[in-house]
C-alpha cells in the first residue's frame, strides 16, 4: 500500500468530533496565514536573542586583528598648551650710610603668553612581542569568523528542532484524545456491563484509572503544544498561532554519500567548531611565542618636532625714577630625533610568569583541539548511523501503520458479524493512532538527524531550510488553539 494510500485512510478514521473541531477552527484562520519554516528563519535572522548575541560577539572579536597590528604601526601624538602668567616682585636694594640702612623697592610686574605645540612620531623598529601579538590577533579574528559560522548553524537547527517540535507536540496531542475519546467509550461500555452483571467492579475500577491516565496525558500534551508554540515566539519575537505541517507521503532517503568514511573527512575539512578550536590553539601558540619575547630587546625610533613661543611684557619701576616697559618675545621650535634600545634586564619574575603562563594556556588549547576533533569523529558517525537507522525506522513504523489499519479493519468486520465486541474495535482504532504518532515521531527524527549531520560536517545551510519548506502544506496549519478545541468530554457515570 503506498504511503499516500494509507495516509488517507487514515484521516478518513479521525474521530468525527476532532474533524468537527478543524473545521471550526479552519473557518476562524481563514484570515490568517500560517507560518513556514522559511518565514520564521527569516524572522529570527532579525530577532533572535541569540543569534544577535553572537553577532556582537563576531564583530567584537573582529578587532583583535586590527588592535595587534596597530602595535607595529607608526604612533603619532599631538599636543598644544596655552598658558597666560602674571606675577609682580618686588627687590629692595639696600644704600648703607654711617648713620643709617636705606632701602630702595624695585618693582617688576611681568605678563606673559606661553604657547606650546608639540607632535611626536614613533615607530616600532624591532619588537618581537608586538610583531607576535599580530599574529595571534590575526588567528583570534579568524576564530571569531569561524565561532559565528557554527552559530548561524546552529541557529538554522535551532529553528528547524523549534518548528517541527511543535509539529511532534500536535501529532502527540492528536493520539493522546483519540486515546481518551476511545478509553472513555470503552468506560462507558465497562459500567454498562457490569450493571448487568457481564463484569466485575475491578474492571470497571480498570477502566477508570485508565481513562483518567489519559485525560493526564492529554492535559500534558496541550501544554507542551503551547510552550513549543511560544518557542517560536522566543525565536521570532513575534506570536505564531498557525504553522504548516508536512505533506502528505513524505519521503526519506539514506545519507549521501553513503560511506561513512567520507562524511568524517567532511566534517574534518569543513566543522566550524572544529575550526574554530585549531584557530584557538594557533592563537595560544603565538601568545607563548608574544610572552617568551618579552625577554628580547625593542628597539624604537622616533622624531619629535615642539613649537615653543612666548609674548608679553615686563615692567620694571624704582621710587624717583620713569618706569621701564620691556617687551618679551621668544619663539624656539626644536626637532629631536631619536632610537631608543630598551633592554628588560630584571622584572621581579613577571616575565618569566607571564612566559610559563602563555606555555600552559597553548598546552590547553592544543588539547581542547584534540578533544574537539574526536567529538567531532565520533559525533559524525553517531549521527550517520542513526540517520540510517531512521531511514528503517519510518519505513517499519510506516508498515506498523498499514497493518494497525489492517487490524482495525479486521476488528470493524468481525464486530458487524458477532465475533468481535466495540472494546476490540477501540483498542484497534487506539493502536491505528499509537502508530500514526510512532510513524510522524520517526519522520521528525529522521528530519533532526538530518540537519544535525550536515551541521556536524559543516555543510547546513539555509538552502536545506527552503527544501524542507518545500515539503510543508500550509492548506492545513497546525493552529495553536486547537489544543482545546477537540478535548472529549468525560464519560457518563
Amino acid at each position: 500500500m503506498k504511503a499516500k494510500e494509507f495516509a488517507k485512510r487514515g484521516r478518513a478514521l479521525r474521530p468525527l468530533k476532532t474533524m468537527l473541531a478543524a473545521a471550526v477552527i479552519g473557518l476562524g484562520s481563514m484570515q490568517a496565514q500560517a507560518s513556514t519554516l522559511w518565514e520564521i528563519y527569516q524572522l529570527a535572522l532579525d530577532n533572535d536573542p541569540q543569534l544577535a548575541a553572537d553577532r556582537a560577539a563576531y564583530h567584537a572579536g573582529l578587532e583583535a586583528k586590527n588592535r595587534g597590528r596597530s602595535a607595529l604601526l607608526p604612533q603619532i601624538n599631538g599636543s598644544a598648551e596655552a598658558s597666560s602668567t602674571s606675577s609682580t616682585s618686588t627687590q629692595f636694594d639696600y644704600t648703607f650710610t654711617p648713620e643709617v640702612v636705606i632701602p630702595t623697592p624695585n618693582s617688576r610686574d611681568t605678563d606673559v603668553d606661553d604657547r606650546v605645540y608639540s607632535a611626536r612620531l614613533d615607530q616600532a623598529l624591532f619588537d618581537a612581542t608586538a610583531w607576535f601579538g599580530y599574529k595571534q590577533g590575526k588567528k583570534t579574528s579568524e576564530q571569531a569568523a569561524a565561532e559565528f559560522s557554527a552559530n548561524q548553524q546552529e541557529m538554522m537547527l535551532r529553528v528547524a528542532t523549534t518548528y517541527f517540535d511543535v509539529l511532534r507536540a500536535y501529532d502527540v496531542l492528536e493520539a493522546a484524545q483519540a486515546e481518551e475519546e476511545a478509553l472513555a467509550k470503552q468506560l462507558e461500555q465497562t459500567r454498562q456491563r457490569f450493571e448487568v452483571g457481564l463484569t466485575a467492579i475491578t474492571d470497571v475500577y480498570d477502566s477508570e484509572a485508565a481513562y483518567e491516565n489519559a485525560v493526564a496525558r492529554r492535559l500534558t500534551a496541550e501544554d507542551n503544544l503551547l510552550s513549543n508554540f511560544d518557542a517560536l515566539s522566543i525565536l521570532t519575537g513575534t506570536q505564531h498561532d498557525q504553522v504548516a505541517p508536512l505533506q502528505d507521503g513524505f519521503t526519506v532517503v539514506p545519507p549521501e554519500p553513503a560511506d561513512r568514511a567520507a562524511w568524517v573527512d567532511f566534517a574534518l575539512a569543513n566543522n566550524f567548531t572544529l575550526k574554530a578550536a585549531r584557530l584557538n590553539a594557533d592563537a595560544a601558540r603565538y601568545s607563548a611565542r608574544a610572552a617568551a619575547s618579552e625577554h628580547l630587546p625593542t628597539l624604537y625610533g622616533s622624531v619629535s618636532y615642539q613649537d615653543f613661543r612666548q609674548d608679553g611684557e615686563a615692567s620694571t619701576s624704582v621710587p624717583g625714577e620713569p618706569t621701564v616697559d620691556l617687551p618679551i618675545d621668544t619663539t624656539r621650535e626644536t626637532t629631536v630625533t631619536a632610537v631608543t634600545l630598551n633592554v628588560p634586564i630584571f622584572t621581579g619574575g613577571r616575565l618569566s610568569a607571564n612566559r610559563r603562563e602563555a606555555r600552559s594556556l597553548a598546552f590547553q588549547a592544543e588539547d581542547l583541539r584534540n578533544l574537539t576533533q574526536r567529538n567531532t569523529i565520533q559525533n559524525t558517525r553517531t549521527l550517520h548511523r542513526n540517520l540510517v537507522t531512521d531511514v528503517s525506522r519510518v519505513r517499519a513504523r510506516q508498515q506498523a501503520v498499514i497493518s494497525a489499519q489492517s487490524a482495525l479493519e479486521a476488528n470493524q468486520a468481525g464486530y458487524e458479524v458477532g465475533t468481535r465486541n466495540i472494546v476490540d474495535v477501540l483498542l484497534a482504532q487506539r493502536t491505528l493512532f499509537q502508530a500514526q504518532t510512532d510513524y510522524a515521531n520517526a519522520i521528525y527524527d529522521y528530519i533532526d538527524n538530518t540537519l544535525r549531520l550536515k551541521r556536524v560536517a559543516g555543510l547546513l545551510s539555509p538552502a536545506d531550510l527552503q527544501e524542507l519548506e518545500a515539503k510543508l502544506n500550509p492548506a492545513i496549519p497546525v493552529v495553536r488553539v486547537g489544543a482545546t478545541a477537540a478535548a472529549p468530554a468525560e464519560p457518563t457515570k
